[in-house]
């Protein structure tokens, strides 16, 4: 799948791949690139993001801070 956009903000960087987010911290920050193609099994064991959140779990949490 395609790196789709990176945000940062003081306490991590989040990174979009599809639907779905991966939260890290800016000392963990991976060597991924926007427009890269990562393999999201690969992704996950290579770089041990500590959040990762579909589109789906967004909206439920959104739901019930509602």
């Amino acid at each position: 799948m395609k790196v789709e956009k990176m945000m940062l903000d003081d306490s991590g960087i989040t990174y979009v791949i599809g639907e779905t987010k991966f939260r890290y911290r800016v000392e963990q920050r991976p060597s991924i690139k926007v427009g890269q193609e990562v393999e999201l099994v690969d992704l996950i064991r290579k770089t041990r993001p500590y959040l990762v959140m579909s589109a789906e779990t967004e909206k439920q949490m959104g739901a019930r801070n509602e």
